[in-house]
């Protein structure tokens, strides 16, 4: 993570280089729950980091030194809020920051150095914009109704309110569950087509809210099997560490075909895409994938 040094004077910027790694971390961490989450508060940084009330008193005077416009204190709830004028004082990596959000505080925002053994993964096709990820966050975070200029590939271009309530990383791109005003349900907004957005100061309604959305409060369980088309089924066996020829594995309904599409399972009745893939699995209870939404993202898959 690093600082925007054109927005500071230079005696701002020897302060930063003066400080120690360890504060540098605590005002990057400031900084970015002010930025996704929308607030942030002492006992944040005591928890985080185990440090004590009077180095917190110096961080939080370091940071709003830097960049006064970002954060306010609430009095009443002892927590600072961001503010309307907020500006990022340091630059993420989204990616790491992404897995910071979906794995727990990591690197995404400090700068440790590279784990020492080369990992090498293929490289992602769609990455999210920073900005929107923020408010989509905050939006989670706060349990507020969040208005985004949308792009489907249906109806076009067009403004909608969601409330957002969970991060999917599909594998191939990130989707945003969230109940949508526009066709009174819950759907997947994909990041990427969000062009703009913003948290409204509203309270979304009792049929609005993660309780109330069947789909993803739904668990069903998933067989896995060697595919019967595939020759040596005990090597796919160990592949997957499979108990009696078969793993089981418990998943949202909501994100079902979506798994079962980034695994590679075939859903189909008579096994025809071993023969055009050569998928390794198969799906040995496709009546889980009934009526479930997401299982028309199954390949293969049909109700019928």
């Amino acid at each position: 993570m690093s600082l925007h040094q054109p927005d500071h004077s230079m005696d701002i910027t020897n302060k930063l280089d003066a400080i120690g790694s360890a504060q540098r971390e605590r005002l990057a961490f400031i900084d970015f729950a002010l930025y996704f989450l929308g607030e942030v508060t002492r006992k944040d940084l005591i928890d985080r980091f185990a440090v004590g009330h009077a180095a917190t008193t110096r961080d939080f005077a370091l940071y709003k030194e830097i960049a006064p416009e970002n954060l306010k204190l609430d009095m009443r709830s002892k927590k600072y809020y961001k503010q309307p004028d907020f500006s990022p004082l340091f630059t993420l990596d989204l990616k790491k920051t992404l897995a910071t959000v979906s794995l727990g505080y990591g690197d995404g925002f400090s700068g440790h150095q590279d784990f020492p053994i080369s990992c090498e993964s293929p490289e992602p096709l769609t990455i999210p914009k920073t900005a929107i990820m923020a408010v989509l966050c905050e939006g989670i975070y706060r349990n507020k109704v969040v208005e985004v200029e949308y792009i489907s590939t249906s109806s076009g271009k067009g403004v909608r309110c969601i409330i957002p309530h969970s991060l999917v990383d599909s594998g191939n791109r990130w989707h945003v569950r969230s109940y949508d005003r526009k066709n009174s349900q819950f759907m997947d907004v994909v990041c990427n087509r969000v062009v703009s957005a913003k948290i409204l100061d509203e309270t979304p309604e009792s049929h609005e809210q993660v309780t109330a959305d069947r789909q993803w409060q739904k668990f069903i369980e998933l067989e896995l099997i060697p595919h019967p088309n595939q020759g040596n089924p005990e090597a796919i066996e160990l592949d997957y560490e499979m108990l009696d020829g078969k793993k089981v594995i418990e998943a949202r309904a909501a994100l079902a075909g979506y798994l079962l599409r980034k695994w590679e399972v075939d859903c189909s009745k008579d096994g025809h895409l071993h023969d055009y893939v050569g998928y390794q699995l198969a799906l040995g209870n496709p009546q889980a994938l009934y009526q479930v939404n997401s299982a028309k993202l199954a390949p293969g898959y049909r109700e019928d």
